[in-house]
Order: structure tokens, then sequence, then C-alpha cells
């Protein structure tokens, strides 16, 4: 990250228009001794001479400065990677007052506040308390608000609209949620095909197939995440959640994505889980467990976001276009602890947690986790 640097700064675009110290300060009106100190760092110049300074040496007043208000892309994952991983290690405290801190230093930059609103939402549960927590979300719904009403870009707006609604979801604040996003339920347009036939009338074939392949990549991980849900809300059906359990494993097996790094992939086994228990169908729900802990101990971490040799061409296109690229949105710390809680903890396993196959199941996660 950039700070201010202004000593370095006068000595460079001193010593790159070749002029001594004297004569800088009889353009400034000061003595040399002012100069000397200024670039020493023993005082600065008064706040009224920086535009004049700055016009001197023909640059902004931010460049003078040796500050940036903004971040490049890496050095957004760089610093996302730190606090999540600085989350996993250090006091919570600590590491939120370094957040605010970074948030107040670049609040022009939005991709930077995008990252910063992600990383809050997926640490909010390690807050000490629910009026920490509230507090937490309220400052990413006011970090939303502030890129949608600033930012230029129709993406970032986007983006800073959903990550509101999860915010209000947060909260319990389900009506603000429906009113975010209740633009979803347009009719299906077309558009996506469109834009891949632009590009092979354009005789782009390659471009095409990858254009094509991204879409998909997001259909088939948006279809599995709606079947995990659909799979939740038909739990007192089960010939109907049965089917709906079968189309999701379906299509993980068929598009091979046990090493995809989505929630929905793992999450919809331990949605089967629970509703088979609820069946009063133990070995079903330890069947599914088992596929869970199969899926998660097969992860290679570090983990990051990725295809497999299906989807091959979207590795780039997440680097590029998500905003703390391909690396994982928690620490691996963090995710191991979270797998393993996921069953361990989960009071709907309760029922079975002295069951001989569910204790295999706990010790075989932590083994392979760590």
């Amino acid at each position: 990250m950039n700070k201010l640097n202004l000593s370095n700064s006068i000595i460079q675009k001193r010593k790159e228009k070749g002029i001594t110290q004297e004569k800088l300060a009889e353009y400034m009106g000061v003595s040399k001794a002012s100069v000397s100190k200024w670039e020493s760092g023993q005082s600065y110049p008064d706040i009224l001479l920086l535009p004049e300074l700055a016009t001197y040496f023909n640059i902004s007043v931010d460049e003078l400065l040796g500050y940036s208000p903004q971040m490049s892309r890496e050095e957004i994952k760089k610093v996302y990677n730190k606090f999540s991983h600085d989350f996993a290690v250090k006091p919570f405290d600590e590491v939120m007052e370094a957040c605010k801190e970074t948030i107040r230093e670049y609040y022009a930059c939005f991709p930077l506040l995008l990252a910063m609103i992600q990383l809050l939402l997926n640490h909010s549960m390690l807050a000490k308390s629910e009026e920490t927590k509230k507090e937490m979300l309220q400052e990413c719904i006011e970090l939303c608000q502030r890129v949608k009403e600033e930012s230029d870009s129709i993406r970032d707006a986007k983006n800073a609209n959903i990550m509101e609604a999860m915010a209000e979801m947060a909260r319990g604040n389900i009506s603000k949620v429906i009113d975010l996003l209740d633009d979803q339920l347009i009719p299906y347009s077309g558009d996506d095909v469109m834009l891949v036939m632009a590009y092979q009338m354009l005789g782009e074939n390659q471009q095409a197939k990858k254009v094509n392949q991204i879409m998909l990549y997001q259909n088939v991980i948006g279809t599995l995440t709606l079947l995990t849900n659909y799979l939740t809300l038909h739990m007192t059906e089960p010939d109907l959640f049965d089917r709906i359990y079968s189309q999701g494993v379906q299509i993980i097996e068929a598009f091979d994505m046990k090493d995809i790094l989505t929630n929905a992939v793992f999450g919809i086994h331990i949605a089967a889980a629970q509703g088979y228990l609820m069946q009063q169908k133990t070995e079903r729900a330890l069947q599914a467990l088992e596929e869970y802990v199969n899926i998660v101990c097969g992860f290679k971490f570090p983990l990051k976001l990725k295809g497999n040799d299906y989807f091959n061409q979207v590795d780039e296109w997440l680097e590029e276009n998500v905003t703390i690229g391909s690396s994982a949105p928690l620490d691996d710390i963090s995710v191991k602890a979270n797998l393993i809680r996921t069953i361990e903890e989960n009071p709907a396993f309760v029922s079975i947690r002295e069951e001989e196959q569910f204790k295999k199941l706990i010790k075989k996660l932590k083994e392979k986790l760590g």
C-alpha cells in the first residue's frame, strides 16, 4: 500500500529538474534551511504551499505527497489475503482496526472497498458480540451504498447491491433483501447466447468457445446452488426430496465438479443429511455425510477458485474478474475449521453423534485437514 512520502518526492523531483535547494527555496519564498528540513523529514511545507510546489514540479498534489488513492488489482488481492490470514491468527479487534484504517485510506478505490466488504461479510461470524457483528454489517451496507452512488462501473454497482443484500440478510432484514433483489425474476432474454453468436459472426470462434464455457460454468454452479436450496424446501416430501438430491449429484458427476471450490458442491450433501434425519432415515443421512467428507478431504490446499478439465478456460477469467482473484474467500486455517464444524458442531446431527460411523467421519476429517 502507498504511504505519504513527501520528503523523497521533493528530493526526486528537485533532482529531476536539476535545481539546487537554494533555487527551490528562492522560488517558494522560503529559506534554504526550510527546504533542507522538508527533504530530511524534519518538517513539512505549509499546506498552502503544496499546490504551488506541485505546480512547480508539474505534478499533482497527490503525486507530490507520494500517495495514490487507488490500488492495483494485485495489491487488492494481497491486502485481502493478508487480512483473511490475520483474522485467523490475530486478535479480532486488532485486525478490525487495521481494516478500518485501510478503508479510510482508500475510500475512493471502489474495487478495494468491494474486497473489504467481502472480507467483513466473510468474517462477521468472528465478532465477539452481536452488537459488534451488527456494526460490522452496517459498515458493509454503508460501503455498498457508497459504491453504488459513486462508482461509474455498472459491474461494481451490481456487485455492491448483491453484497448489500447479503449484509441485510445477515442482519435479518428480509424485506430489505427482497427490495434490493426484486429485479431478478425477469424473463430469460438470451443475451448470453447473443454474445456468443456475436463472436462467432466476427469469426472469433475461440473467444466464442471461451465465453460460452464461462457462462456455462456460472450457470452450472448457479443451478447446483438453487437445487441445494430447493432441497431444503422439500425435506418433508420424501419422493421429491430424493429426486432433487439425485439431480444435484448427477450435475456434480456430469461436470466433474468435486474439485471446484463452491459451497454447493459439498453443501448439497449436508442439506441431504439434514433432510434424511428429519425423515428418520439415519443410514441415508450418514451416506450423505460420507459424500461430504470424501469431497472436502479431496481438497488440495492452499485452496483456489478454479476450473477443471471440462471448464479449462475459466481460470484466467476468475483471476481477472473476481475482486479477490482466485484466492479462497477465507484463509485455509479458517476454511479447515469451518469444514469440520459444519458436521461436528451442527445441531441437526445431535441425534447421530454417538453413531460409530459418524465418529469415524469426524476422525477422518480431522486427520485429513489437520
